[in-house]
């Protein structure tokens, strides 16, 4: 651990919360030229694997980092991996259902990046590694105990938890990652909406062999339903280590009910295995609810992950939304901070989220009433997958489309297109990550662009192939944002190509706030 922080401390970002999440952010940020400060209450990064599958869009957004190729490379799955579900008495059985299906990480149509299957205790550590590179101090064992914010900023104590010295944290902007039960989200007084809880359950990551009851292919997930022992058994990313999971009723019973031999009896039940022997690394309790916050910012305060939004596990899009959250609130963060922005940039944060989130949690939701045989609310129905993760949408329009067919409209993520040059095959989507980006399909767009790339923050590629993908002709342009968002598209070259441009830009980024420009 870093030494403790001075007992006065003056930084662009403090993020509240060292998880999945606020790490994100903290890196998002850092390779954005801002290098936050965050302070996490436990003593380390997350110890049980909770979320484990990260999509493509998680993964894309990543990708622009220098925890990108870490990240790909440690969750990668061996093309044609065929695993089973199973639903059974026991995993011994009786057997009601069997099925196996191959493991689908990757469209390369769609995205140049996979979905990764990595614990969340394997993730944490890579972005942990990776922001503390760029300079971003992380301080475990360090809790908000209260803060309070002005037109200049927001003023944090902080408490040490070794020690019990409190110190004092000056920052222009604060995030609040730090989960369900956020007390960031609570002093701010912002109320939740949505379905409320769906129980209660208790989880253990456990290590055995289970090859006595395995089938032709290796076991992914299994629903048992032992009258005295039922739950499910989930596969992780590590061999021979397992997560099982069962309901609790909260008014009856607590984790410390569950030692370790109650759980071994339980998992010699529910694997049919007499005389298992299993390694236990844990254990913890957890609420599937649909809850999101009735906003994402208050004055210089910001929700991100799960202080915003919490949501079923089915689908898994939990930790993938709070993922997607931080990469757009840290370039807006990023802009307004180096100051290429007005601060109502910011607004847009909860403006473009909030919707996007609370729809997410709600195929979350509308999944977890299917998984349970329940149905569905009359006029709701559920969408593609990657409707959720690839489709959602900015602005006007529904959040989630019904399927997923990339266009290239503003508001929608730009469209991965292969393209072919001096340095091999690369993806359109590795072009965006730090700035805006202009793809010009003409010498009037590249021209405009260069011009205005030396007074405004602006990159500008020369490339080709992508406008199809991206509803424009052969000579139009397209401005794409430092998320990787379209912000602005033009079939062909315009009058004034560096005057709109320059409107366009300064619209997007409140600049007409700004006393002059940077």
């Amino acid at each position: 651990m870093q030494a403790p922080p001075s007992q006065v401390r003056q930084v662009p970002v403090l993020i509240v919360g060292g998880g999945l999440v606020g790490l994100s952010a903290a890196l998002f940020l850092a390779h954005q030229g801002v290098r936050a400060l965050i302070i996490e209450k436990h003593a380390g990064t997350s110890l049980h694997p909770r979320a484990r599958g990260f999509h493509a869009r998680s993964v894309e957004l990543l990708r622009s980092t220098c925890a990108g190729a870490e990240v790909e490379r440690a969750g990668a799955v061996p093309p044609g991996t065929v695993v089973g579900e199973l639903v059974a008495v026991t995993l011994a059985g009786p057997v009601h259902s069997w099925k196996t299906q191959t493991v689908s990480t990757q469209r390369m149509d769609l995205s140049p990046c996979p979905l990764v299957f990595l614990g969340q205790d394997r993730l944490e550590p890579i972005l942990l590694k990776a922001a503390r590179s760029l300079g971003v101090e992380v301080y475990f064992r360090h809790e908000l105990t209260g803060f309070s914010q002005d037109a200049e900023g927001v003023r944090a104590t902080v408490l040490d938890r070794e020690t019990g010295a409190v110190s004092t944290v000056h920052a222009a902007y604060l995030i609040g990652a730090d989960g369900v039960r956020s007390p960031v989200r609570e002093a701010l007084g912002i109320t939740q909406r949505g379905r409320g809880s769906f129980g209660h359950n208790i989880s253990t990551l456990f290590e055995a062999d289970l090859s006595p009851v395995q089938r032709e292919v290796p076991l992914g997930f299994a629903v048992l339903t032992h009258p005295e022992a039922g739950g499910v058994i989930v596969a992780t990313d590590v061999k021979d280590r397992w997560i099982h999971s069962t309901r609790l009723d909260v008014n009856r019973e607590t984790a410390a009910d569950f030692t370790e031999a109650r759980w071994t009896e339980r998992l010699r039940t529910v694997t049919g295995i007499a005389d298992l022997a299993p390694t236990f690394h844990g254990t913890f309790v957890w609420e599937a609810a649909e809850r999101v916050a009735e906003r994402f910012d208050s004055g210089r305060v910001f929700l991100a992950g799960d202080a915003a939004h919490q949501m079923p596990p089915t689908g898994g899009f939990g930790a993938n939304t709070g993922i997607h959250d931080a990469a757009n609130l840290a370039w807006k963060l990023a802009a307004v901070l180096n100051g290429h922005a007005g601060p109502a940039l910011l607004e847009t944060y909860d403006a473009e989220r909030r919707p996007v989130a609370s729809a997410t949690a709600n195929q979350a939701a509308l999944f977890a009433l299917r998984m349970t045989k329940q149905a569905l609310p009359e006029g709701e129905e559920l969408v593609e997958d990657d409707a959720v993760t690839l489709g959602y949408r900015y602005g006007d329009g529904p959040p989630l489309p019904k399927t997923f067919i990339p266009t290239g409209e503003p508001g929608t993520r730009a469209p991965h297109v292969w393209l072919d040059g001096a340095e091999g095959r690369t993806s359109t989507l590795d072009l965006f990550g730090n700035g805006f980006v202009l793809l010009a399909g003409s010498e009037a767009w590249r021209g405009a662009g260069r011009r205005l790339a030396e007074r405004m923050p602006l990159r500008i590629h020369e490339v080709h192939g992508w406008q199809h993908a991206y509803g424009v002709g052969d000579a139009g342009a397209c401005l794409v944002r430092p998320d990787g968002m379209v912000a602005a598209r033009w079939s062909e070259p315009v009058r004034n190509a560096e005057h709109v441009l320059d409107a366009t830009l300064k619209a997007l980024l409140f600049r007409a706030e700004l006393q002059r420009s940077p």
